[in-house]
């Protein structure tokens, strides 16, 4: 019991420094138009919105593909996390934690594809202990590496995008892997 409320308390406190890191948007949808007699039916349109459009679906495929092939070639040892989402379009970004199984070193690789570029958060809060996570920066040419030492308890990942909620839906992905050094 006392483990299940020291995990609650841990998720809270992960949820109040990233809250300001991260910014939610919802768009509403376009209000129905009235019917009167005057009211034109609205014609049936051939495209489909930009969150169902096949090529934009087909692209993210690809990018998943191609970063799924990065992190698996820099992830070196046991994957001990691991996290994808989409940086851009109606569903973005991604955020997890992971029990860490005993003190250590691990590997923290991110990368993204099809985009200019993300951050990514990696760390450990502890009691008593100052708050740094680890920043990643991708540039979406390739991987980014770094070892980090962890401590038994949980690890996060967090991805943060500086862009507005807003932006066109282009496929592009981005990722974290966390693992054993081996």
């Amino acid at each position: 019991m006392k483990d299940r409320r020291h995990l609650v308390a841990f998720a809270l406190c992960l949820l109040i420094p990233l809250g300001g890191m991260t910014g939610c948007s919802y768009d509403y949808p376009e209000p129905e138009p009235v019917n009167t007699a005057t009211a034109d039916p609205a014609p049936a349109t051939a495209s489909l919105p930009p969150y169902k459009s096949r090529q934009v679906l087909e692209q993210e495929a690809r990018n998943y593909a191609e970063l799924e092939r990065l992190l698996r070639t820099s992830s070196p040892g046991p994957v001990l996390l691991s996290d994808v989402g989409p940086l851009d379009g109606p569903a973005r970004g991604f955020g997890s934690f992971e029990k860490v199984p005993a003190a250590g070193q691990y590997t923290v690789t991110a990368a993204c594809v099809g985009a200019a570029g993300a951050k990514v958060f990696v760390g450990q809060e502890h009691p008593g202990a100052p708050f740094r996570p680890v920043e990643l920066e991708l540039d979406c040419a390739g991987a980014t590496s770094q070892v980090i030492a962890l401590q038994q308890g949980y690890v996060f990942a967090h991805l943060f995008l500086p862009s507005p909620g807003d932006t066109p839906w282009t496929g592009a992905v981005g990722g974290v892997r966390v693992s054993g050094t081996g």
